[in-house]
């Protein structure tokens, strides 16, 4: 694998920047004098959970960058016990991580 010069690096930066901000430009381009379509508002809404919801599993199913097996149960039992206190609490975060970080910690203690 080579590596990017420094000219090549700062080229990249700069065109991801261009890219991200004409992207941001289009929404407000499109839509400033008007209003969203309702389906439209209804996708935007849901991104954000769905976002949040890939990186929790992608840490709670990767270790080192493989599949977490079976040795890493603690992982899947706070994620299950996380979802619940969700669910139960309505989405309160606070709650939500705690329960989840307890039972992360605690289930170790209780089967050692």
């Amino acid at each position: 694998m080579t590596s990017l010069s420094t000219f090549d690096s700062w080229t990249v930066v700069l065109c991801l920047a261009i890219g991200t901000s004409l992207i941001r430009y289009s929404f407000i381009g499109l839509f400033a004098d008007k209003g969203m379509p309702a389906w439209l508002n209804r996708v935007l809404k849901l991104m954000v959970p769905a976002i949040f919801a890939a990186i929790v599993f992608s840490s709670v199913a990767m270790v080192g960058g493989e599949m977490a097996g079976w040795t890493h149960w603690t992982r899947y039992g706070a994620a299950i016990i996380g979802l619940f206190a969700a669910i139960a609490t309505r989405g309160n975060m606070l709650i939500t991580l705690g329960a989840g970080m307890a039972t992360l910690h605690g289930l170790p203690w209780l089967f050692s």
